[in-house]
Parts: C-alpha cells; structure tokens; sequence
C-alpha cells in the first residue's frame, strides 16, 4: 500500500462481514488485488459490499465479478512529524487485534495470495464528506458503468483530480471544511468555490481549475422537456476543455459570474435572458 494521505482507488474482491471495533471504531478486512487491508467504516456506508457479501458466503472472492471500486485513502501505521516526532496511527494491541481477526475470517490466503497488510488502514474518501467532517463514509465510487473502459478513465480522472487538490491545497488536505471557510468565494447551492485564483467544483464531478492558465469562459443555458440547467465551459490551450454542469439556480449562477468576472477577469457573457 501507498503511504500516508495517499488516495487510491482499490477493486474489492471480498470482505470480512464481522466487524473488528477498537476505540469506537468497526473496521473491516477487504481483500483487494494488492492484498487485505483493514477498512475503517460503517456498516451503513459499505452495505452494498456486505449484502453482495452475505448472499455467496462460501464463495472465493464473491465480489470479484461485480468490478466494485472503491476509493480510499491509506494510513500508514505510524507518521512522522516535525523536529523527528512521530504520530502512531495503529498501535500494538491494534496490530494484534487484526491479526486475530484475520486468523479466525474468512480472507485466510492461498499459496499465491498476498497477505493481511498490518501496517495501513484504509478510510473512504468523498469530497463533501471532507469538508463537513461528518464522520460518515460514503462511496466515493461504484463502477456501475457497462464499458469498462470508460468505467477506469472516470477513476483514473477522479484520482488525478484528487491528487491536484492535495497538490494545490496541502493545508485543506487532511481539513477540507476549513477550506468552506476561507474560500474566497462559496456558493453551496452551486457547490463551487473560489480560492487562490483556483476554481473547485465539490458535486458529484469534482474538478480543480486554474482560473490564471484557461483562455476562455462560457456559462450555458440548457434546456430540456421540461427543466433547465447551466453549464460553465472553461477553454486552455490546445483542444483542452472542461465542463461543469450546474443547477437550475440562474440568481446564484448570476453571482457566480459577476464574481468571476470582477475579481478574475474573465470576460464571460450571458448571450440569454434571465
């Protein structure tokens, strides 16, 4: 496994139904391609994993045909801070309780099967879970897409764009919620942000832009049997474009341009009427 803060998307070939609870927490051993790993969750938040779990219990690796993806984020047993400090994320008897878990469950390897990796645990990552720091995790995502090729570019994409906000914001990283607080601009209705000069897109599309490299700015109306919705285009260089698509809230997508084009500079008309 990746070490600390890393965020990864992982296929889950099987888990362990009965949970191991320490402090208050209930983790849950997942067979991955690279192995078994601890999952620190909620029953509630992987459920699907448990029932398709529950329905073929005897078999091996019962989830290895429903392409269940999981993204995730690894924490490595101990970190080290500043001036050689050093914070343990899973101690001793932790280590010890995962290994009995693993001795007496179901996830016991073959010959050739890689086994139950002690030193990380896993969490599952969501943006917005982030930011509200509600303690609820959630899918971040489910391959239910029926090519898989297009199924592995939207977890390919969906990491880098998590890899460019670690990346852009290294403080918000591990406290997403202060980042609601400091924006420079926030709409939650929008689920939008301006900081730094750099556009984040929190719905189920999360996206990281810089405002300073794009060439141009579109905002869209769009209009179907009986709704509308918006869409902001962002252009760079080259054939490069990125699409964002918003609710049907015209007054709060108003003030997103009117701050965009006062505080950013960019130029965007409204070729439509409110």
């Amino acid at each position: 496994m990746n070490d600390a803060g890393t965020s990864v998307a992982i296929r889950v070939l099987d888990i362990d139904s009965e949970p191991l609870t320490y402090d208050g927490k209930e983790y849950y051993l997942v067979k991955h391609e690279k192995g078994v790993t601890p999952l620190q969750a909620q029953a509630k938040d992987i459920q699907q994993l448990l029932d398709l779990k529950k329905a073929n219990p005897n078999d091996w690796e019962p989830l290895k045909q429903e392409n269940v993806y999981l993204n995730v984020r690894v924490t490595p047993e101990v970190t080290k801070g500043r001036r050689g400090s050093k914070t343990v994320h899973i101690p001793a008897v932790l280590i010890e309780a995962f290994t009995r878990q693993y001795r007496k469950g179901t996830l016991l390897p073959t010959e050739d099967s890689v086994p139950l990796d002690f030193l990380h645990y896993l969490t599952l990552t969501s943006f917005i879970n982030r930011l509200l720091e509600t303690g609820v995790t959630l899918f971040v995502f489910l391959l239910a897409l029926v090519s898989f090729y297009s199924a592995y570019r939207r977890v390919r994409t969906l990491k880098e764009e998590y890899e460019a906000f670690d990346k852009e914001f290294p403080r918000y990283t591990q406290n997403m919620k202060a980042l609601l607080m400091d924006a420079d601009f926030n709409d939650p209705k929008l689920k939008v942000l301006v900081k730094d000069h750099k556009f984040v897109c929190y719905n189920k599309d999360f996206r990281v832009i810089k405002l300073r490299e794009i060439r141009n700015v579109e905002v869209r109306r769009q209009k179907a049997k009986s709704s509308v919705t918006y869409a902001i285009d962002f252009a760079f260089g080259g054939n490069k474009n990125v699409n964002i698509q918003l609710k049907n809230r015209p007054e709060n997508v108003r003030q997103l341009v009117d701050y965009l084009n006062e505080k950013e500079g960019t130029k965007i008309s409204l070729p439509f009427q409110w």
